[in-house]
Protein backbone atom coordinates (compact mmCIF):
# COMPACT_ATOMS: atom_id res chain seq x y z
CA UNK A 1 0.00 0.00 0.00
CA UNK A 2 1.52 3.34 -0.98
CA UNK A 3 2.28 5.97 1.63
CA UNK A 4 -0.03 8.97 1.46
CA UNK A 5 0.25 12.42 3.00
CA UNK A 6 -2.65 11.51 5.30
CA UNK A 7 -1.19 8.33 6.79
CA UNK A 8 2.27 9.91 7.04
CA UNK A 9 0.63 12.83 8.88
CA UNK A 10 -1.00 10.43 11.37
CA UNK A 11 2.30 8.60 11.89
CA UNK A 12 4.13 11.89 12.50
CA UNK A 13 1.42 13.02 14.95
CA UNK A 14 1.73 9.78 16.92
CA UNK A 15 5.49 9.24 16.75
CA UNK A 16 6.64 12.83 17.18
CA UNK A 17 3.71 14.09 19.31
CA UNK A 18 2.97 16.98 16.97
CA UNK A 19 -0.39 18.69 16.37
CA UNK A 20 -2.12 17.99 13.07
CA UNK A 21 -1.20 21.16 11.15
CA UNK A 22 2.61 21.00 11.69
CA UNK A 23 2.55 17.23 11.10
CA UNK A 24 0.63 17.74 7.86
CA UNK A 25 3.11 20.39 6.70
CA UNK A 26 6.03 18.04 7.33
CA UNK A 27 4.28 15.12 5.64
CA UNK A 28 3.43 17.19 2.57
CA UNK A 29 7.00 18.46 2.31
CA UNK A 30 8.46 14.96 2.60
CA UNK A 31 6.02 13.50 0.08
CA UNK A 32 6.96 16.30 -2.35
CA UNK A 33 10.45 14.82 -2.37
CA UNK A 34 9.39 11.19 -2.70
CA UNK A 35 6.46 11.53 -5.09
CA UNK A 36 5.71 8.02 -6.32
CA UNK A 37 9.14 6.64 -5.37
CA UNK A 38 10.18 4.88 -2.19
CA UNK A 39 13.89 5.90 -2.49
CA UNK A 40 15.44 9.29 -3.13
CA UNK A 41 19.04 10.44 -3.35
CA UNK A 42 20.27 12.63 -0.51
CA UNK A 43 21.71 15.25 -2.88
CA UNK A 44 18.17 16.20 -3.93
CA UNK A 45 17.26 17.36 -0.41
CA UNK A 46 17.53 20.97 0.72
CA UNK A 47 19.91 21.28 3.72
CA UNK A 48 17.13 22.64 5.96
CA UNK A 49 14.85 19.75 5.01
CA UNK A 50 17.64 17.27 5.74
CA UNK A 51 17.25 18.15 9.44
CA UNK A 52 13.60 17.13 9.19
CA UNK A 53 14.60 13.90 7.43
CA UNK A 54 16.97 13.05 10.28
CA UNK A 55 14.20 13.71 12.81
CA UNK A 56 11.88 11.39 10.88
CA UNK A 57 14.71 8.85 10.71
CA UNK A 58 15.06 9.00 14.51
CA UNK A 59 11.29 8.50 14.80
CA UNK A 60 11.49 5.37 12.61
CA UNK A 61 9.54 6.81 9.68
CA UNK A 62 12.47 7.09 7.25
CA UNK A 63 15.55 4.93 6.68
CA UNK A 64 18.89 5.92 5.26
CA UNK A 65 21.44 3.87 3.35
CA UNK A 66 24.49 4.39 1.21
CA UNK A 67 26.53 2.70 -1.46
CA UNK A 68 30.08 3.19 -2.65
CA UNK A 69 30.78 3.31 -6.38
CA UNK A 70 34.11 3.33 -8.15
CA UNK A 71 34.66 6.35 -10.38
CA UNK A 72 36.59 6.17 -13.65
CA UNK A 73 39.41 8.06 -11.93
CA UNK A 74 39.79 5.16 -9.50
CA UNK A 75 38.37 7.08 -6.53
CA UNK A 76 35.45 5.83 -4.48
CA UNK A 77 32.29 7.92 -4.32
CA UNK A 78 29.68 7.40 -1.63
CA UNK A 79 26.02 7.95 -2.53
CA UNK A 80 23.48 8.41 0.26
CA UNK A 81 19.80 7.50 -0.06
CA UNK A 82 16.61 8.00 1.92
CA UNK A 83 13.83 5.41 1.97
CA UNK A 84 10.31 5.95 3.19
CA UNK A 85 9.45 3.27 5.76
CA UNK A 86 6.03 2.37 4.34
CA UNK A 87 5.25 -0.70 6.45
CA UNK A 88 5.94 1.10 9.73
CA UNK A 89 4.07 4.21 8.59
CA UNK A 90 1.03 2.05 7.79
CA UNK A 91 1.32 0.31 11.15
CA UNK A 92 1.83 3.50 13.18
CA UNK A 93 -0.53 5.80 11.31
CA UNK A 94 -3.11 3.24 10.27
CA UNK A 95 -6.58 4.69 10.13
CA UNK A 96 -8.13 1.54 11.57
CA UNK A 97 -5.87 1.49 14.60
CA UNK A 98 -7.76 3.18 17.36
CA UNK A 99 -5.85 2.24 20.48
CA UNK A 100 -6.58 3.62 23.92
CA UNK A 101 -3.49 2.86 25.98
CA UNK A 102 -4.82 4.67 29.07
CA UNK A 103 -7.97 2.56 29.27
CA UNK A 104 -7.57 -1.06 30.42
CA UNK A 105 -8.99 -3.69 28.07
CA UNK A 106 -11.21 -5.26 30.73
CA UNK A 107 -13.28 -2.07 31.03
CA UNK A 108 -14.63 -2.66 27.53
CA UNK A 109 -15.95 -6.13 28.40
CA UNK A 110 -19.70 -6.58 28.92
CA UNK A 111 -21.10 -7.51 32.37
CA UNK A 112 -21.76 -11.09 31.20
CA UNK A 113 -18.02 -11.63 30.90
CA UNK A 114 -17.66 -11.21 34.66
CA UNK A 115 -20.16 -13.88 35.70
CA UNK A 116 -18.83 -17.34 36.38
CA UNK A 117 -21.04 -20.34 36.31
CA UNK A 118 -19.99 -23.64 37.93
CA UNK A 119 -22.50 -25.55 35.83
CA UNK A 120 -22.03 -25.91 32.08
CA UNK A 121 -24.84 -24.41 30.07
Amino acid sequence: MPVTVENLTRAIEKRMSLPHDPAYAIAARVMDYFGFESFIIDNAIDPEDRKTFYSLHDAGLLRSSWETVLLLSGRNWRIFYWEINGSDIDRIGGAGEETRPDEPVYKALPEEAWTHSAQPQ
